[in-house]
């Protein structure tokens, strides 16, 4: 593939970096400071425009705070399925008591 031909897996991972990104409530400026390039090169890098090379999705994932396979989507080492990582991913974001409402909805639905 020419290197100038972004991929369906490039604008897959932009976005990724984008909601991301949004979930920590962090600026395109923020997330280039932390990277080291210019808040211009985030927007391509969200938008698919430009590809992230190895090292950049490195030190994005450490600014963004998780792994680098996060930044993939469909990254799987656990194998697990689509839907069980989105739930665990929604799964982080709630606290206790909510995972405890969850459960309890959850065991109901399982005793029909």
């Amino acid at each position: 593939m020419p290197a100038d031909v972004i991929s369906e897996t490039d604008t897959l991972i932009g976005k990724i970096i984008r909601d991301r990104r949004e979930t920590l409530k962090m600026t395109q400026v923020q997330l280039a400071a932390g990277i080291g390039v210019t808040f211009q090169q985030v927007q391509k890098y969200e938008r698919g425009v430009n590809r992230v090379s190895a090292a950049a999705l490195l030190r994005i994932a450490d600014v963004l705070k998780c792994h680098v396979a996060d930044l993939y989507g469909d990254a799987d080492p656990l194998g697990t399925s689509v839907s069980e990582r989105a739930i665990l991913k929604l799964w982080a974001q709630i606290d206790d008591a909510e995972r405890d409402a969850v459960i309890g909805l959850i065991r109901a639905f399982l005793k029909r």
